[in-house]
């Protein structure tokens, strides 16, 4: 609000500057038909001048503003046009992560533990609520597509931390911290397979993330996350 009133004010002061302006270039034009040709054309070159100056004082800097704001819209269209079509493809990967009947995925290992207690089985159930909301992701992706690209980017990321914190993590730490004795050499190496393929997942895509936020010159997308551990 004080911003508001302040660039308000900015402004108003600008404008009032026009009437001594205006005042100066009536009593030019009312000397202006007795001087010498040569004066006379000395004053319309000071006229340009008061003019151009008048111009830029009063809409020069939102004029810069605009054509600013005008560039960067230009160019985060151009960038994600250019990005668009590698990001769908992580899309694509991270509905693989989230179908339940991969084995090659860490909560398929995790769901699947054969010494584990059976609270593991809520893992299901949380798969199928992550995969809803990836459902409804897709959906609002076909719908906006490139033009709101930095918020589908925000959007996917939010899907990836909860899949990544509560379906990876803390069932690893759990698992880790509680029963690593009752694992199997199967176990273990199951999960050692899915782990490679997510933490292949994750390299990939904080690589994209860096280029992004390189060309965007600006923090568009999460270019870190914690790989899992063995087991």
């Amino acid at each position: 609000m004080n911003e508001s009133k302040s660039k308000e004010k900015s402004t108003g002061s600008k404008v009032s500057m026009i009437g001594p302006l205006a005042g100066l270039v009536a009593a030019i034009i009312t000397v202006f038909s007795n001087l010498p040709a040569v004066l006379q054309y000395i004053m319309v070159l000071l006229l340009a001048m008061i003019t151009v100056v008048s111009i830029y004082v009063v809409f020069g800097q939102q004029f810069i503003g605009f054509f600013k704001r005008t560039t960067m819209a230009v160019k985060h269209h151009f960038l994600a046009k250019k990005y668009f079509t590698e990001f769908n493809r992580f899309v694509d990967r991270l509905a693989e992560l989230l179908k339940d009947n991969r084995y090659d995925n860490i909560p398929y290992v995790f769901i699947h533990l054969r010494n584990i207690p059976a609270e593991f089985n809520q893992l299901r159930s949380l798969m199928s609520d992550v995969g809803g909301l990836f459902a409804v992701f897709k959906d609002g992706m076909e719908k906006v597509h490139v033009r709101d690209f930095e918020l589908l980017i925000k959007w996917f990321e939010s899907i990836l931390r909860v899949y990544d914190r509560h379906l990876v993590f803390q069932p690893f730490q759990q698992i880790r911290n509680l029963y690593r004795d009752k694992l199997t050499e199967q176990d273990k190496e199951d999960y050692e397979k899915s782990r490679e393929n997510y933490v292949r997942f994750l390299q990939d895509y904080t690589n994209f993330a860096k280029a992004i936020n390189k060309d965007f010159a600006e923090e568009v997308a999460q270019d870190y996350f914690e790989q899992p551990g063995r087991l």
